[in-house]
């Protein structure tokens, strides 16, 4: 991902991946090692910031997916933060608003609980909030 912007860091224990750029089949195997939590995180929650992200395709998305698969199966959640236009509209077709933890900011999606869960710590628990018009 050398021209795209990453940044990873622990939050309280859990891991911020920040992404910046375009997001694409060329950069999905770095986008993947981007994916994975800090050897400090202490919970298996990901919080990704998409809020720089201009454009995505469909491999960046099944990237996405691979990483929500992987948290959930290790009893945390994907929370995404604000992805706008272009990607906001992908995720919509793709209908991962229901399935996806979205937010509108980092405060929000570092908290030590998710709010879109009822404290089992799995998406799905309660529906996440869908993307607004704006985002789509």
């Amino acid at each position: 991902m050398a021209d795209r912007a990453v940044d990873r860091r622990d939050v309280d224990g859990l891991t911020l991946v920040t992404l910046a750029g375009e997001l694409d089949l060329a950069c999905c195997c770095a986008l993947r090692c981007a994916l994975q939590p800090l050897p400090s995180a202490r919970m298996p929650d990901l919080a990704v910031d998409l809020r720089q992200v201009t454009f995505m395709d469909c491999a960046a998305v099944g990237t996405l997916v691979r990483a929500y698969r992987t948290v959930r199966s290790a009893g945390g959640c994907l929370r995404l933060i604000g992805p706008q236009h272009g990607p906001a509209r992908l995720l919509h077709l793709c209908q991962l608003e229901g399935v996806l933890c979205v937010h509108d900011s980092v405060e929000a999606a570092t908290t030590p609980s998710c709010h879109t869960h009822s404290g089992d710590g799995r998406a799905g628990a309660t529906s996440p909030r869908p993307l607004s018009p704006s985002q789509r």
